[in-house]
Protein backbone atom coordinates (compact mmCIF):
# COMPACT_ATOMS: atom_id res chain seq x y z
CA UNK A 1 0.00 0.00 0.00
CA UNK A 2 1.40 3.39 -0.95
CA UNK A 3 2.02 5.85 1.93
CA UNK A 4 -0.43 8.41 0.51
CA UNK A 5 -3.23 5.84 0.32
CA UNK A 6 -2.38 4.49 3.77
CA UNK A 7 -2.49 8.01 5.19
CA UNK A 8 -5.88 8.70 3.62
CA UNK A 9 -7.45 5.52 4.92
CA UNK A 10 -6.05 5.51 8.46
CA UNK A 11 -5.55 9.09 9.51
CA UNK A 12 -8.27 11.51 10.53
CA UNK A 13 -7.15 14.53 12.51
CA UNK A 14 -9.13 14.72 15.75
CA UNK A 15 -9.17 18.05 17.54
CA UNK A 16 -10.76 19.09 20.84
CA UNK A 17 -14.00 21.04 20.77
CA UNK A 18 -12.84 23.45 23.48
CA UNK A 19 -10.16 26.07 22.84
CA UNK A 20 -8.55 25.49 26.25
CA UNK A 21 -7.64 21.96 25.17
CA UNK A 22 -5.75 23.04 22.03
CA UNK A 23 -1.99 22.83 21.58
CA UNK A 24 0.33 25.81 21.06
CA UNK A 25 -0.02 25.81 17.26
CA UNK A 26 -3.81 25.64 17.33
CA UNK A 27 -4.11 28.38 19.95
CA UNK A 28 -1.87 30.74 18.01
CA UNK A 29 -3.75 30.20 14.76
CA UNK A 30 -7.06 30.77 16.55
CA UNK A 31 -5.72 34.02 18.00
CA UNK A 32 -4.75 35.23 14.51
CA UNK A 33 -8.19 34.45 13.08
CA UNK A 34 -9.83 36.29 15.99
CA UNK A 35 -8.20 39.53 14.75
CA UNK A 36 -10.24 39.44 11.54
CA UNK A 37 -13.87 39.57 10.47
CA UNK A 38 -14.27 37.03 7.66
CA UNK A 39 -17.45 36.04 5.83
CA UNK A 40 -16.19 32.83 4.25
CA UNK A 41 -13.18 30.71 5.29
CA UNK A 42 -11.54 27.47 4.18
CA UNK A 43 -9.78 24.90 6.38
CA UNK A 44 -7.51 22.69 4.25
CA UNK A 45 -7.01 19.37 6.02
CA UNK A 46 -10.05 19.95 8.22
CA UNK A 47 -10.09 16.46 9.77
CA UNK A 48 -13.21 16.00 11.89
CA UNK A 49 -14.15 19.68 11.58
CA UNK A 50 -13.98 20.50 15.30
CA UNK A 51 -11.17 22.99 14.78
CA UNK A 52 -12.83 24.40 11.65
CA UNK A 53 -15.82 25.36 13.80
CA UNK A 54 -13.53 27.09 16.31
CA UNK A 55 -11.94 29.06 13.45
CA UNK A 56 -15.38 30.08 12.23
CA UNK A 57 -16.37 31.34 15.67
CA UNK A 58 -13.07 33.17 16.15
CA UNK A 59 -13.53 35.37 13.06
CA UNK A 60 -17.36 35.42 13.10
CA UNK A 61 -17.50 33.85 9.66
CA UNK A 62 -20.84 33.07 8.07
CA UNK A 63 -19.56 29.98 6.26
CA UNK A 64 -16.73 27.51 6.83
CA UNK A 65 -15.57 25.12 4.14
CA UNK A 66 -13.20 22.18 4.52
CA UNK A 67 -10.94 20.02 2.36
CA UNK A 68 -10.06 16.55 3.61
CA UNK A 69 -8.52 13.46 2.01
CA UNK A 70 -10.16 11.02 4.43
CA UNK A 71 -13.72 9.88 3.71
CA UNK A 72 -14.33 9.47 7.43
CA UNK A 73 -13.02 12.97 8.07
CA UNK A 74 -15.39 14.48 5.49
CA UNK A 75 -18.36 12.70 7.08
CA UNK A 76 -17.46 13.92 10.58
CA UNK A 77 -16.78 17.47 9.36
CA UNK A 78 -20.14 17.67 7.61
CA UNK A 79 -21.85 16.51 10.80
CA UNK A 80 -20.14 19.46 12.49
CA UNK A 81 -21.63 21.90 9.99
CA UNK A 82 -18.53 22.26 7.80
CA UNK A 83 -19.09 22.30 4.03
CA UNK A 84 -16.48 19.62 3.47
CA UNK A 85 -15.16 18.11 0.23
CA UNK A 86 -13.11 14.96 -0.17
CA UNK A 87 -10.14 15.88 -2.36
CA UNK A 88 -6.51 14.87 -2.65
CA UNK A 89 -5.13 18.37 -3.12
CA UNK A 90 -1.75 17.17 -4.35
CA UNK A 91 -1.87 18.39 -7.96
CA UNK A 92 -5.63 18.97 -7.92
CA UNK A 93 -7.61 22.13 -8.46
CA UNK A 94 -9.70 23.41 -5.57
CA UNK A 95 -13.44 23.26 -6.40
CA UNK A 96 -14.03 26.96 -5.81
CA UNK A 97 -14.27 30.11 -7.90
CA UNK A 98 -11.54 32.72 -8.05
CA UNK A 99 -11.48 35.23 -5.17
CA UNK A 100 -13.91 33.12 -3.11
CA UNK A 101 -12.49 33.14 0.43
CA UNK A 102 -11.58 35.85 2.91
CA UNK A 103 -9.30 33.53 4.87
CA UNK A 104 -7.64 30.15 4.34
CA UNK A 105 -5.89 27.92 6.87
CA UNK A 106 -3.62 24.99 6.05
CA UNK A 107 -2.13 23.34 9.13
CA UNK A 108 0.68 20.83 8.55
CA UNK A 109 -0.34 20.24 4.93
CA UNK A 110 2.34 21.48 2.55
CA UNK A 111 4.99 19.05 3.78
CA UNK A 112 2.81 16.14 2.59
CA UNK A 113 2.61 17.30 -1.05
CA UNK A 114 4.66 16.62 -4.16
CA UNK A 115 3.22 19.58 -6.08
CA UNK A 116 3.64 22.40 -3.60
CA UNK A 117 3.55 25.01 -6.37
CA UNK A 118 0.07 24.00 -7.52
CA UNK A 119 -1.13 23.97 -3.92
CA UNK A 120 0.03 27.50 -3.16
CA UNK A 121 -1.21 28.78 -6.53
CA UNK A 122 -4.66 27.35 -5.83
CA UNK A 123 -4.80 28.99 -2.41
CA UNK A 124 -3.79 32.28 -4.01
CA UNK A 125 -6.39 31.91 -6.77
CA UNK A 126 -9.30 31.23 -4.40
CA UNK A 127 -8.38 34.01 -1.97
CA UNK A 128 -9.92 37.43 -2.39
CA UNK A 129 -7.50 40.32 -3.00
CA UNK A 130 -6.22 41.25 0.45
CA UNK A 131 -7.29 37.85 1.78
CA UNK A 132 -5.32 36.13 4.53
CA UNK A 133 -3.58 32.75 4.29
CA UNK A 134 -2.38 31.20 7.55
CA UNK A 135 -0.17 28.13 7.27
CA UNK A 136 1.98 25.99 9.53
CA UNK A 137 4.64 23.43 8.71
CA UNK A 138 7.44 21.63 10.59
CA UNK A 139 10.82 23.32 10.60
CA UNK A 140 13.63 21.20 9.16
CA UNK A 141 16.11 23.47 10.97
CA UNK A 142 14.46 22.95 14.39
CA UNK A 143 17.16 23.29 17.04
CA UNK A 144 16.66 19.65 18.06
CA UNK A 145 17.24 18.53 14.47
CA UNK A 146 20.44 20.57 14.31
CA UNK A 147 21.75 18.78 17.40
CA UNK A 148 20.65 15.40 16.05
CA UNK A 149 22.46 15.93 12.75
CA UNK A 150 25.58 17.05 14.58
CA UNK A 151 25.77 13.62 16.21
CA UNK A 152 24.69 11.67 13.12
CA UNK A 153 21.07 10.98 14.05
CA UNK A 154 18.06 11.27 11.73
CA UNK A 155 16.19 14.62 11.95
CA UNK A 156 12.63 14.40 13.29
CA UNK A 157 9.88 14.64 10.70
CA UNK A 158 12.04 12.72 8.23
CA UNK A 159 11.88 8.94 7.92
CA UNK A 160 13.85 6.47 5.82
CA UNK A 161 10.98 3.96 5.84
CA UNK A 162 7.23 4.13 5.19
CA UNK A 163 6.62 1.58 7.95
CA UNK A 164 9.25 2.12 10.65
CA UNK A 165 10.58 5.13 12.53
CA UNK A 166 14.30 4.49 12.91
CA UNK A 167 17.58 6.33 13.31
CA UNK A 168 16.39 9.02 15.72
CA UNK A 169 17.75 9.71 19.20
CA UNK A 170 14.40 8.66 20.62
CA UNK A 171 11.57 7.01 18.69
CA UNK A 172 8.13 8.45 19.56
CA UNK A 173 5.34 5.90 19.73
CA UNK A 174 2.99 7.77 17.37
CA UNK A 175 4.85 9.22 14.40
CA UNK A 176 2.58 7.87 11.66
CA UNK A 177 1.84 11.21 10.02
CA UNK A 178 5.53 12.04 9.55
CA UNK A 179 5.94 8.94 7.35
CA UNK A 180 4.09 10.91 4.70
CA UNK A 181 6.33 13.99 4.77
CA UNK A 182 7.63 14.68 1.28
CA UNK A 183 8.83 18.30 1.30
CA UNK A 184 11.02 19.86 3.98
CA UNK A 185 11.42 23.56 4.70
CA UNK A 186 13.68 25.86 6.62
CA UNK A 187 12.36 29.32 7.38
CA UNK A 188 14.52 30.92 4.69
CA UNK A 189 13.49 28.48 1.97
CA UNK A 190 9.80 28.78 2.89
CA UNK A 191 9.91 32.58 2.80
CA UNK A 192 11.57 32.57 -0.61
CA UNK A 193 9.09 30.01 -1.94
CA UNK A 194 6.05 32.00 -0.82
CA UNK A 195 7.39 35.27 -2.18
CA UNK A 196 7.89 33.62 -5.57
CA UNK A 197 4.16 32.87 -5.51
CA UNK A 198 3.31 36.54 -4.87
CA UNK A 199 2.30 36.25 -1.21
CA UNK A 200 3.12 39.11 1.12
CA UNK A 201 4.48 37.86 4.44
CA UNK A 202 2.67 39.65 7.29
CA UNK A 203 4.02 37.76 10.29
CA UNK A 204 6.17 34.77 11.22
CA UNK A 205 5.65 33.01 14.54
CA UNK A 206 7.50 30.13 16.16
CA UNK A 207 5.51 27.25 17.65
CA UNK A 208 6.74 24.87 20.32
CA UNK A 209 5.78 21.25 20.81
CA UNK A 210 5.23 19.39 24.06
CA UNK A 211 7.04 16.08 23.88
CA UNK A 212 6.27 13.06 26.03
CA UNK A 213 8.23 9.90 26.69
CA UNK A 214 11.49 9.81 28.63
CA UNK A 215 10.65 12.02 31.65
CA UNK A 216 14.00 13.73 32.24
CA UNK A 217 15.00 14.14 28.59
CA UNK A 218 11.64 15.39 27.34
CA UNK A 219 11.14 17.77 30.26
CA UNK A 220 14.50 19.43 29.50
CA UNK A 221 13.75 19.59 25.78
CA UNK A 222 10.29 21.05 26.46
CA UNK A 223 11.72 23.89 28.54
CA UNK A 224 14.38 24.75 25.96
CA UNK A 225 11.91 24.43 23.10
CA UNK A 226 9.48 26.86 24.70
CA UNK A 227 12.26 29.42 25.14
CA UNK A 228 13.65 29.02 21.62
CA UNK A 229 10.20 29.15 19.99
CA UNK A 230 10.55 32.94 20.10
CA UNK A 231 13.10 32.43 17.30
CA UNK A 232 10.99 30.99 14.44
CA UNK A 233 14.10 29.84 12.59
CA UNK A 234 14.84 27.49 15.54
CA UNK A 235 11.29 26.53 16.51
CA UNK A 236 9.72 23.12 16.02
CA UNK A 237 6.96 24.48 13.79
CA UNK A 238 6.71 27.65 11.68
CA UNK A 239 3.49 29.66 11.52
CA UNK A 240 3.21 32.21 8.72
CA UNK A 241 0.52 34.83 8.15
CA UNK A 242 0.34 35.75 4.47
CA UNK A 243 -1.66 38.20 2.41
CA UNK A 244 -2.76 38.08 -1.21
CA UNK A 245 -1.47 41.22 -2.87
Amino acid sequence: MKPKKKYAERFVASTPKKSKELDDRQRKVLEIFSRYQFDRILDIGCGDGNYSVLLKKACNAKEVYGIEISEKGVKLARENGVKAFRINIDGSKLPFEDNYFDGVFAGEIIEHLYDTDNFVNEVYRTLKPGGIFVMTTPNLAWWVNRVCLLFGFQPYGMNVSSNFSIGHVYEPKNEFSSFDHIRFFTLKSLQEFLKLHNFQIINIIGVHIRLSGLPLLTSIVNVIDRLLSFRPSLSNCMLLVLKKK
